[in-house]
């Protein structure tokens, strides 16, 4: 079970740049899932934000992985996976902010709307509880691995949207690491899809020299989809 998991994930990393991880992750469910073991994708909407800054606005963006839940004893489980396709940062940021995440930008002539967006290869563990009334709550840490990152710019000018954007990964450290739980509640019906709500705090300053110390903070709202659970069952009927 662990080989396949560790099989699994290790492919994820190799195929981040194309649509391969997702591929291998609906080839193995059908081989991966039992009673001990649920696999599946796991996708929905996230909001984050970047602390430190003057802004305080969510940026809001897509994220797609698949998740390993592992039986460990009675109600608890072991909740993990990876995130390979997960954007977030923050939104209308002021001038200051502008030029906190990008120092080299050093003239700010062009108003308009600023926004961070960073993307991320996240894999978080977690313990997590699975009450009776099929109500679970979880608990743990996640690591992520930063991929890229543009400091983006929009104006509309003549009822044209004027867009561009910045590379500034250099700017920011390439790991993260923070604390993540959430809740939610597992359909009764059908393969028994998930759906819930989990918070991500990041406990290092992302940025490798500021003024602030500016943070991760993350909310997704997500849909856990087994992936062959319900074939499964009807050959054991």
């Amino acid at each position: 079970m662990l080989k396949k998991i560790l099989f699994v994930i290790f492919f994820s990393f190799w195929g981040y740049t194309g649509h391969s991880q997702i591929l291998i992750s609906i080839i193995f469910g059908d081989k991966l899932n039992s009673e001990g073991l649920e696999f599946g994708l796991d996708g929905g909407v996230n909001f984050s934000k970047i602390t430190g800054l003057e802004s305080n606005a969510y940026a809001s963006n897509l994220h797609l992985g698949f998740y390993f839940d592992v039986r460990l004893k009675n109600q608890f489980w072991l909740n993990t996976g990876v995130l390979v396709k997960s954007s977030q940062g923050s939104s209308k940021l002021t001038k200051n902010d502008v030029l906190n995440l990008y120092p080299d930008l050093d003239s700010f002539a062009v108003e308009g709307n600023y926004s961070q967006s960073l993307g991320f290869f996240n894999v978080p563990i977690m313990l997590k509880y699975r009450f009776e009334n099929h109500i679970y709550a979880g608990l743990g840490f996640q690591a992520s691995l930063l991929m890229k990152a543009r400091l983006n710019y929009s104006h509309a000018y003549e009822n044209i949207e004027i867009t561009s954007s910045i590379d500034n990964r250099d700017w920011f450290k390439r790991v993260d690491v923070g604390l993540v739980g959430g809740f939610g509640y597992k359909l009764r019906q059908g393969n028994g899809i998930n759906l819930g709500v989990k918070y991500y705090a990041g406990l290092i300053d992302i940025t490798k020299s500021s003024n602030s110390v500016n943070r991760n903070n993350v909310i997704y709202v997500k849909v856990d989809i087994p992936i062959g659970k319900d074939n499964q069952k009807k050959e054991k009927k």
